[in-house]
């Protein structure tokens, strides 16, 4: 029993997964970002529980996989449809006017993403390097980062008449979907020992977000804006140790290997 507990709380993940695209495609953006970020949660205590209880599995691996593609593949995607279906309103007819019709065609164009998170987990489940960091970025940290940015966008009045140009999701599809098949080493949060070197990263990440936290609550920010300032401090990170990567002594693997 115990090595299925894992794959219960993966199952979990799946499920509130599936219901954030129930929500999505019924424009019901808060609801629909919650169950993500709940998702989010489960996807991280499967990992957490199969490594406190060394529960390791095969099947483990590919339905993590599996759920992580229908919560943080299908259900951002969605929310990114139904908005950017809001913002081309005035351009769609619903009937056999080409314009009309190539603008509604157009308003799937947000599904990129599910397909750059397919080749996303693919490739984790195959790449052998990702051990200490992520290659790509993962499809949690994207999913989450485009639920934040669509719940500040449309919460925020003075971003909203950039955010409902029709250019705006699109461009944001090609920069999510091109971070999460690119080769770009990201951080990765597991930390193995509780020492400044090897995780100088980790801990600034941590440190930052500690920051953030402590702003929200004492200028009373969003709590969108301020996991969207964490989110975006990873990416940026996460390509400062790209461009400049840790030194390790000759024969540590440690150097160079990426993630997700």
């Amino acid at each position: 029993m115990i090595r299925h507990i894992p794959n219960f709380i993966t199952c979990l993940n799946l499920f509130f997964g599936c219901i954030a695209v129930v929500f999505a495609l019924r424009g019901w953006l808060l609801f629909a970002v919650a169950m993500i970020i709940v998702a989010a949660v489960f996807d991280f205590l499967d990992g957490l529980t199969a490594r406190l209880l060394k529960a390791y599995s095969q099947i483990g691996k590919e339905l993590d996989s599996l759920a992580d593609l229908v919560s943080f593949g299908l259900a951002p995607a969605a929310l990114m449809h139904y908005e950017y279906t809001r913002v081309l309103s005035s351009k769609i007819s619903y009937g056999f006017d080409p314009v009309s019709l190539s603008w509604e065609l157009f308003s799937f164009f947000p599904f990129i993403i599910v397909v750059a998170a397919a080749l996303r987990l693919a490739k984790f489940n195959v790449d052998t390097r990702q051990s200490e960091h992520f290659r790509g970025l993962p499809a949690p940290a994207s999913a989450l980062f485009i639920c934040t940015l669509l719940v500040y966008v449309t919460t925020t009045p003075k971003w909203m008449p950039l955010f409902n140009t029709p250019y705006a999701i699109p461009l944001l599809t090609v920069l999510v979907s091109g971070l999460m098949v690119s080769n770009l080493s990201m951080i990765s949060l597991k930390i193995k020992a509780l020492t400044w070197r090897g995780n100088q990263i980790r801990f600034i990440l941590l440190a930052l977000s500690v920051v953030y936290i402590a702003f929200s609550f004492t200028y009373s920010w969003p709590w969108s804006l301020t996991l969207l300032l964490i989110l975006f401090s990873y990416i940026v990170l996460s390509l400062f140790i790209w461009v400049f990567p840790p030194a390790y002594p000759a024969g540590d693997d440690k150097a160079g290997s990426g993630g997700t």
